[in-house]
């Protein structure tokens, strides 16, 4: 199967984060240190980055943190304690998104299904759960090189039940996951393509392991179901960085240019209703200023 470049793409950076990073024997006597603070019940999780040394830190950073400023990995740090997440173990990673509101890159701490299972079964009351069951399939189109496309079956839905001891008895927890409430689109969903199932699956088993631990997962999601979030991050970048772009034309756009600007903008669906509005008033104000430079 031949992909596109975005998926290509999207595909190399889950990779880096998930790789496991080559390291020297000093730095894995640092690593085996930093475990042991994560580890350690008498630290308190909020306590726990002041615990390392700032080569440690260093090396968390160079590693599995890549990009992240000292507040992001203070909580990354914070949260795989509170959890015992082990992240040299890809049970947590922190993620690149896009916030729209700062209009720039932030990360966010990300578990994985094998993190998910660990804190359910920390917790004592985990008694396993049943494979997936799948209801229900439907064709799709993706795209195999530039212009050829694939049909590929894929499920409508997958359940998955866990079983959690309450009190002596093995109760069981069953979710759901529907295909078009989680698959992010043909253009970044490789993986979807290829391993529908399994895709699938995780998000559904994610939901039922939050449904029978909401005490300990709550606000925790798997890399599986912020997949379409993440599609919609891209897009939502890409509308930034290309509405910022547009805000620089206008100051050397001349009238002519500025009154076909502002009337592609009214047509355009491609930005929001704020933007829209935004962009007409820097449009009128620069038409105002090169008036007044004519009148003079």
């Amino acid at each position: 199967m031949s992909k596109t470049k975005l998926e290509t793409k999207k595909e190399s950076e889950v990779e880096k984060l998930t790789e496991k990073p080559e390291l020297t024997p000093k730095e894995q006597k640092e690593v085996k240190i930093i475990e042991r603070v994560i580890e350690n019940r008498e630290i308190a999780p909020q306590d726990a980055f002041g615990k390392l040394t700032r080569p440690q830190v260093d090396l968390i950073k160079r590693t599995i943190a890549k990009g992240s400023d000292d507040d992001e990995l203070k909580l990354f740090i914070q949260v795989c304690k509170g959890a015992n997440l082990n992240p040299f173990l890809k049970q947590a990673f922190l993620v690149p998104r896009w916030d729209s509101r700062e209009g720039r890159e932030v990360r966010a701490v990300q578990v994985s299904i094998d993190g998910f299972r660990s804190i359910a079964e920390s917790s004592g009351n985990y008694a396993g759960n049943d494979d997936p069951v799948f209801k229900g399939e439907k064709e799709i189109e993706v795209p195999r090189g530039k212009e050829k496309t694939e049909k590929i079956v894929v499920p409508l839905e997958a359940f998955v039940t866990i079983y959690k001891v309450i009190q002596g008895q093995r109760y069981p927890f069953t979710a759901t996951a529907r295909w078009e409430e989680y698959y992010p689109g043909s253009k970044v969903g490789f993986q979807w393509h290829i391993r529908p199932k399994l895709m699938l699956g995780k998000c559904a088993e994610a939901l039922a392991l939050r449904k029978a631990f909401p005490k300990l997962l709550s606000g925790m999601y798997a890399q599986e179901e912020m997949d379409r979030t993440i599609q919609t991050d891209m897009g939502a970048q890409k509308n930034q960085k290309g509405f910022a772009t547009l805000i620089n034309v206008i100051q050397k756009a001349d009238l002519k240019q500025l009154e076909d600007y502002k009337a592609k903008m009214k047509k355009s669906d491609k930005y929001t209703k704020e933007q829209k509005i935004e962009f007409s008033k820097l449009v009128e104000m620069r038409i105002k200023e090169l008036e007044k430079t004519i009148e003079e």
